[in-house]
């Protein structure tokens, strides 16, 4: 077990490495200054270090040589100072171990580390061998219902999006009275629950698996989802992000940095009524699509596509919008917590996306914001600069013109209001894409504080 400090000032990645570190037997704590990390030496003492260069107090080479004074070994990372010539300044200059480029793949960023503290003795099992996260979910945290006057069914716990059985009404509402017309609205004893999901008889029943192990790591606010979005990006994560704001439960499975799937207790971001709001369920539908799925234990999506009401194609497409909502959702909140598991779903059957979190945020901000709240978080008097170690570079988005052109104007000396005047967009579509710009880590609010950072891009 080794004691690691991380040191960056992106304090989700920041965080998510730590988390990370933890779920491989690790010690680790976070600092998000220069200045905090040296008080953090003064009163601790470290096996390692990790250290972002580009610190918004002083030069992460600074840290480095403090580090390197106290005996701590020290892995450099950074978004900015690229290329072989940073690497061996860092490393044979300010004595760091290692060197590591924003992105970078954080298995191996740990892998470094531990080559120099050695392995942790009590290590996480692989995913493989532990249990799928999204069928914890309803374990974890099922929405309860309010206090009924008189006894109700026992409730049953949250499911996995696609999923059509029975669950409980939204945290907000009271409990509806139960419809035979609508499965997704009846509350049926866990017996029942598992008569319709159980494994088929040849099948021995699998042996119960452990609530999987998260490690709490901060609370929300405005902005941090889409941040944690970035972070995962950032370090091309594979893992598991549980929002949980009240008795709201979302989590969103990641591979390469990239979401795969999100799952909701909230009994509207179901599949079933997902796909009854875009019209492709009608109620007269509804009954023959649950009892299907009941008789043979199927998913919602599997058993439409028995019926022929989507096709395995179509039902790929409506997922990815399913997940793509379930995360916008989240992107207003600011409050609630989150939490790392540091490993992925181990259902065979699900279907895994790729949805690339750029184009995620960019279109959320698009679709869910209004003309009052874009003006509210961009007033016109900010001026916006280019941020010098931005989680995306601009090739991998599908700007038109016209979005291509704000963001290159976006060059410190122009007030938002002056962006407004040189562009072709609408107000609303210009706004919407300088708050995405903003929250997507591309550009940044200019302040005198950070002059030297914009323009200091050397050790």
């Amino acid at each position: 077990m080794a004691r690691l400090i991380i040191v960056d000032d992106n304090q989700e990645l920041a965080t998510l490495i730590a988390s990370s570190a933890r779920s491989r037997g690790h010690v680790s704590r976070t600092a998000f200054t220069g200045k905090g990390a040296l008080a953090a030496l003064a009163t601790g003492s470290f096996d390692c270090a990790v250290v972002d260069l580009l610190l918004p107090d002083m030069r992460g080479s600074e840290v480095l040589t403090q580090l390197a004074s106290h005996g701590v070994p020290a892995i450099a990372i950074s978004g900015v100072y690229k290329g072989e010539r940073f690497a061996q300044e860092a490393t044979l200059v300010h004595g760091a171990r290692a060197y590591f480029e924003k992105p970078f793949d954080l298995t191996s960023l740990l892998a470094a580390v531990e080559n120099i503290t050695g392995p942790a003795a009590a290590a996480i099992p692989p995913s493989g061998a532990e249990a799928d996260p999204l069928d914890e979910l309803r374990e974890l945290d099922p929405i309860q219902q309010p206090e009924p006057a008189a006894p109700v069914a026992e409730p049953v716990p949250a499911f996995a999006p696609e999923s059509l059985g029975p669950t409980e009404p939204e945290a907000s509402e009271p409990a509806p009275k139960a419809d035979a017309s609508d499965d997704l609205a009846n509350l049926l004893p866990l017996s029942e629950w598992e008569r319709i999901w159980k494994r088929p008889r040849e099948a021995a029943p699998p042996p119960r698996r452990s609530v999987p192990e998260w490690a709490n790591a901060g609370s929300i606010a405005a902005g941090t989802v889409v941040r944690l979005l970035n972070a995962y990006y950032q370090a091309r994560h594979d893992g598991e992000l549980r929002l949980k704001q009240g008795m709201v439960v979302k989590i969103v499975s990641f591979e390469a940095g990239r979401p795969i799937y999100a799952a909701s207790n909230l009994a509207h971001e179901r599949f079933a009524r997902f796909c009854g709001r875009k019209g492709l369920l009608p109620e007269s539908e509804l009954a023959a699509v649950s009892a299907l799925a009941k008789e043979e234990g199927l998913r919602t999506g599997d058993a439409m596509v028995r019926l022929d009401l989507i096709t395995p194609e179509r039902r790929r497409s409506l997922l990815e919008e399913q997940v793509k909502e379930i995360i916008w959702s989240t992107f207003a909140w600011t409050e609630g917590e989150y939490a790392f598991a540091a490993r992925r779903p181990n259902r065979p059957e699900m279907i895994r996306l790729s949805v690339f979190p750029g184009e995620l945020i960019f279109e959320g901000v698009q679709r869910s914001e209004t003309l009052v709240s874009l003006r509210q978080r961009m007033g016109p008097s900010r001026r916006l600069v280019p941020t010098a170690d931005p989680p995306y570079g601009l090739h991998e988005f599908k700007l038109t013109g016209p979005q291509a052109q704000l963001i290159a104007h976006a060059d410190g000396t122009k007030t938002v209001e002056d962006l407004l005047t040189l562009t072709d967009l609408s107000e609303r579509d210009a706004l919407a894409a300088l708050v995405a710009f903003e929250l997507l880590g591309l550009v940044e609010e200019r302040r005198d504080d950070n002059k030297r950072r914009r323009i200091s891009f050397g050790f």
